[in-house]
């Protein structure tokens, strides 16, 4: 089979939104506090807190669109109030969600990093904020009066008490959660749809009187959970549903004796294969997403998905400090593609989470690392162009077994393309993941309606092996290494490397 890649730069399928490579912060385990924020005094949780600096240039350098912040599960619990004011004033209190599963998930709260400090950050690192209000342990009128306080005027009952805490001009911040997994038996907020919807819709006309030009996320569920709870909340409040709520983590932290099965019968190379085609299972769900949707108001109606929660999951070890390999900054490139794909309907996303916790940085001690997964936010979050154009591969093909909730797949393409284009028209962007995990894969590659000159940046998201990962000794073993080249030495044919993510930015 000879493998190919046609790209139509006058096909425009549909714009890409930036949003989609976002990230999310929650105050459980060593995310924040132990990550984000460095204990100048270790053994007492009220501190003194700092921030890493090292690790905030680190996120700076990955440009993020967008950070979700307070959760999560922790969200609603959370009351704001206890997070602004004098940083001696705040209280030291339970982590009113986390500190149910003991010390490793975080206990005690101070409250340090609170409202104030995490709008600053986002605005120091150019990132839109994305606040979850509690619908737990809250009311629509403290939620509004969050609304006030973030967005409000300092003649405002709430705006003026931010101005007395240090900031005069209002923080602006459009995107806003209500609740978070309410269907789900361990949420704070835990509720029926319908019960849900109408509780939404209590808050979101609440905080409307305080901003009007808000966007507001509603709890959504993929169906593995519940098949019927999208169409009960779009039934009682599809109109004033801006973006639906989606979380999805594969294998699935339940599923954990299937993937150790998995390991055990297969190897790494088998758990490869099926973690490196997972992201069509991810798209599958999505979908099914989507059809509620379609279904419910129709593609008029205007409703996106927030996917707000997403990553790989299945042991309890990855919330304390994970081993991310090049085996899954594959994925995280393989998600990218699944959401170009499907353009503008997934408005956001935010993988969980920054540090730590699953984390894209891992910290320990003073120390800081990058994650095999920081490296393609640091690819795709800078380089992608805003429309995505038609892509059509040529490639010998590989199918996978099951690894707890991945579930087996046929003819899984070795090649994996995506192509983007600025909207100018002046920057080609493909990027092509070899998923092949022992052999090099050369393709011609054709492209059409763009008349490629100059020369060409490259760069390669690469490791020695699928196995290899990062760590504080060496955050480069997984890392981008870039070249230039003349457009006669890529055009019309190119060899991709083994297990490797490849970017060519093309200029007109």
């Amino acid at each position: 089979m000879n493998t190919s890649i046609s790209v139509d730069a006058r096909s425009i399928e549909g714009k890409i939104d930036r949003k989609i490579y976002g990230h999310f912060v929650e105050n459980m385990a060593s995310c924040v506090y132990g990550g984000i924020l460095k204990n100048s005094r270790r053994g007492r949780p009220e501190g003194p807190w700092v921030v890493r600096e090292d690790l905030v240039d680190h996120v700076a350098k990955l440009e993020p669109p967008v950070i979700r912040w307070p959760g999560g599960l922790y969200a609603d619990g959370y009351d704001w109030r206890n997070g602004i004011g004098p940083g001696d004033s705040r209280p030291l209190n339970r982590n009113r969600y986390w500190s149910r599963y003991g010390p490793l998930t975080r206990v005690f709260d101070p409250n340090v990093f609170g409202t104030d400090e995490f709008l600053s950050l986002c605005e120091k690192l150019g990132a839109e904020a994305y606040l979850n209000v509690n619908i737990g342990t809250g009311s629509a009128e403290e939620a509004a009066r969050w609304v006030q306080y973030v967005n409000g005027a300092s003649d405002t009952t709430e705006g003026a008490r931010r101005a007395s805490n240090g900031r005069a001009k209002p923080y602006g911040v459009r995107y806003w959660g209500v609740g978070n997994e309410a269907y789900g038996f361990w949420s704070l907020s835990r509720s029926k749809p319908r019960e849900y919807a109408k509780r939404y819709l209590e808050f979101k006309h609440a905080m409307e009187q305080e901003d009007d030009d808000l966007r507001y996320v509603a709890v959504g569920c993929e169906p593995y959970f519940n098949k019927t709870w999208n169409r009960a909340v779009f039934d009682e409040a599809a109109s004033e549903i801006d973006m639906l709520s989606v979380h999805i983590y594969l294998p699935g932290p339940e599923r954990i004796a299937g993937v150790y099965y998995s390991f055990a019968a297969r190897g790494g190379a088998g758990v490869y294969k099926a973690v490196v085609a997972s992201p069509y299972e991810y798209e599958r769900r999505l979908r099914a997403v989507e059809e509620t949707i379609t279904a419910a108001t129709g593609r008029s109606g205007g409703a996106t998905i927030a996917f707000d929660e997403w990553n790989q999951w299945w042991s309890p070890k990855q919330l304390i400090r994970p081993r991310w390999k090049l085996r899954d900054a594959l994925y995280v490139c393989g998600m990218f593609h699944m959401m170009h794909r499907m353009g503008s309907l997934v408005e956001m996303a935010n993988i969980a989470q920054l540090v730590n916790v699953l984390g894209v940085l891992v910290t320990r001690g003073d120390m800081v690392a990058r994650t095999a997964i920081y490296y393609p936010f640091l690819m795709y979050s800078t380089l992608t162009g805003e429309r995505k154009l038609k892509v059509e591969t040529v490639c010998r093909s590989f199918d996978t077994n099951r690894v707890g909730g991945i579930p087996p797949m046929n003819d899984v393409p070795l090649l994996d393309c995506s192509a983007t284009l600025s909207d100018d028209g002046r920057k080609l962007v493909l990027f092509v993941i070899n998923r092949d995990d022992l052999q090099d894969l050369s393709a011609d590659i054709e492209l059409g309606g763009f008349d490629a000159k100059g020369e060409v940046e490259v760069h390669v998201l690469d490791g020695p092996g699928i196995d290899a990962e990062n760590g504080f000794a060496s955050d480069e073993v997984v890392s981008v290494r870039k070249s230039v080249k003349d457009a006669g030495d890529v055009l019309p044919r190119f060899k991709f490397g083994a297990h490797s993510v490849t970017a060519m930015v093309f200029g007109a």
